[in-house]
């Protein structure tokens, strides 16, 4: 018997609890024979479960069997818009937005959102914590002194009237999506195409921003290993954000190695405020920090973007904005040039003299967390003046005895500098240096380019 949910009364809840495990053993049998399901059935699936009504051993089942024979795009479009309706929505059809699939020093949020809202362009986003050794934008924001992303809606919607950027934590967006992901991770069925892409999207969905960016990640410290997974995963993003009214895009960026310098909370905070300040960064964090604020403009349609977002940095208008986003946070701008900081320092040093060919993203991330950076698991304190600054890029000439990168703190220092010494690799030959950006989808304006 197929099922497809519809209200009941008040005295119907047995009825009801017993369609939604219908529902979900109907769908178990449709997708281990590789069947379609239909849209009512995934959104009947989808409320039983965010409902409690659903055990979690039917919807492993499901999801293991959506993780073999895969998911069409019509269903993944309808698992998508069913996640992305399950909790309260935002509308900010004017505002911009971007997500990274996570990586090691991204800190582009700090960086490309004020210089952004500097050029009059509206910023509402939702950001996470942490977890692992990718680091999260509220923790990051938590090093300063005072500041909140625990914004409730009136105060959220009133500073992206008043101020123009506003980033506050998840919150309550997209619940049957945090319960499927929690279910994921502890089945093994994280890494399949459709699931993560109908996670990613739901949320942002929900956050209801009108055009976004999505910076996907691709190398040995991104989910997505190879330029092949990346733009499939980016293809697919943007299609779905599409499909739910949203002018989307999306860059795939390299994570072979950490993004800029910094690695740690306090650490990538000082190093966005000298990019914001218009002081010298690491090549790799300029170039893209700057190339997603144009693509965001682009996306609202401003013109001559390349010039407005020089000049938001030049004049200092970025600076100021974030200073002004800070306060508008509780946060202490006075704190900003005094930011708490390890002042226990262990040098890691150039074996030998040659050229940088490795600076590996996973193991400096790793040496990250050891010393306090992230978490090991939800729940865990983080220390914001721990972390790594990385001293030289893949491609730069070093002379025996060179500084490679500096380690901040004294928790697990031996592991964390042994991962941080097995991270570097030395050749003798030069080396190519890896380009920051390595491909676009710019489906939203119905072209495509890769570099």
């Amino acid at each position: 018997m197929r099922v497809r949910w519809s209200p009941l009364q008040s005295g119907a809840r047995e009825e009801k609890v017993l369609s939604y495990v219908e529902a979900a053993l109907e769908a178990i049998e449709e997708k281990k024979r590789g069947g379609r399901l239909p849209e009512g059935l995934i959104r009947t699936v989808v409320e039983g479960y965010t409902a409690g009504e659903i055990p979690d051993y039917q919807m492993s089942a499901l999801l293991m069997a959506i993780f073999i024979r895969g998911m069409d795009y019509g269903e993944t479009l309808a698992l998508t818009r069913a996640m992305a309706e399950s909790g309260e929505r935002y509308s900010f059809p004017e505002c911009v937005d971007k997500h990274s699939t996570g990586g090691i020093g991204d800190k582009i949020s700090l960086t490309s959102l004020p210089v952004v809202a500097a050029c009059g362009a509206p910023v509402a986003k939702l950001s996470g914590r942490g977890l692992g050794y990718t680091g999260g934008t509220v923790d990051k924001l938590e090093a300063i002194p005072g500041f909140t992303c625990a914004l409730d809606r009136e105060r959220f919607e009133r500073q992206v009237r008043e101020i123009g950027l506003a980033i506050v934590e998840a919150g309550e967006l997209a619940p049957a999506d945090r319960a499927i992901y929690a279910l994921r991770d502890a089945t093994g069925t994280v890494d399949s195409l459709p699931l993560i892409g109908s996670s990613i999207v739901s949320k942002k969905a929900a956050t209801g921003a009108g055009h976004l960016l999505y910076d996907v990640k691709c190398g040995s410290g991104a989910f997505m290993h190879t330029l092949e997974e990346a733009r499939g995963l980016a293809d697919l993003l943007v299609r779905l954000s599409t499909s739910l009214g949203i002018r989307a895009a999306a860059l795939i960026t390299e994570m072979d190695q950490p993004l800029g310098s910094a690695i740690g909370n306090s650490l990538e905070v000082r190093e966005a405020l000298r990019f914001l300040r218009g002081e010298r960064v690491a090549g790799d964090l300029d170039a893209l920090a700057r190339e997603i604020a144009v693509r965001l403009l682009q996306l609202k349609g401003v013109e001559e973007p390349e010039r407005q977002v020089e000049e938001a940095i030049s004049s200092g208008a970025a600076y100021e904005k974030f200073r002004e986003f800070v306060r508008a946070q509780s946060g202490d701008d006075r704190a900003l040039e005094h930011l708490e900081v390890s002042d226990e320092i262990t040098e890691v040093c150039a074996p030998a003299g040659g050229y940088l060919r490795r600076a590996e993203a996973i193991k400096l991330g790793r040496a990250a967390l050891a010393l306090g950076a992230g978490r090991e698991k939800k729940g865990d304190e983080v220390d914001p003046a721990v972390g790594l600054e990385v001293c030289a890029k893949v491609g730069d000439r070093v002379e025996a005895g060179q500084t490679l990168a500096l380690i901040y703190g004294a928790r697990n220092l031996r592991r964390a500098a042994e991962l941080a010494e097995d991270a570097f690799e030395i050749a003798p030959e030069p080396v190519e240096p890896i380009p920051a950006i390595l491909g676009s989808v710019w489906e939203a304006a119905g072209r495509e380019g890769e570099r």
